[in-house]
């Protein structure tokens, strides 16, 4: 089994904050607690997991968070990283069509998003 999450409350980082992803997980990890395991908290940061085993780190995929300032913050140049991926960058995604579609949901909700805080109506996601 698998879980997309939902639009999380997080705020939006500024729009030109740099990402490196093995950076902002080590950084979500010992900001939520998780540094022994995944937990709830650690989970709200990625937009998909698998629930088969939510014990093992790499159950988590499409990490779009990072911590900033002592808060965690969704990352513009995370969440085009993941639209790259789930229209087919990289060799695409190794989980569920119905979840990928599901993803697409929440991800355009954060591209609305991010064109609302930065007033850029060019901010669509590449499937829109």
């Amino acid at each position: 089994m698998s879980t997309v999450t939902e639009m999380t409350k997080y705020p939006l980082a500024a729009r030109d904050h740099s990402w490196n992803g093995d950076e902002a997980e080590a950084a979500i990890r010992k900001q939520t607690g998780a540094e022994d395991e995944p937990n709830a908290e650690y989970a709200s940061c990625f937009f998909w997991h698998d629930t088969d085993a939510p014990e093992q780190y790499g159950s988590y995929k499409l990490l779009y968070c990072d911590v900033i300032d002592g808060r965690i913050e969704a990352v513009p140049h995370a969440i085009f990283a993941v639209a790259g991926i789930l229209d087919g960058a990289r060799g695409g995604l190794s989980v569920p069509e119905a979840d990928q579609e599901k993803i697409k949901g929440v991800v355009g909700e954060w591209y609305e998003k991010m064109a609302h805080k930065f007033h850029d109506d060019s901010l669509v996601a590449p499937w829109a």
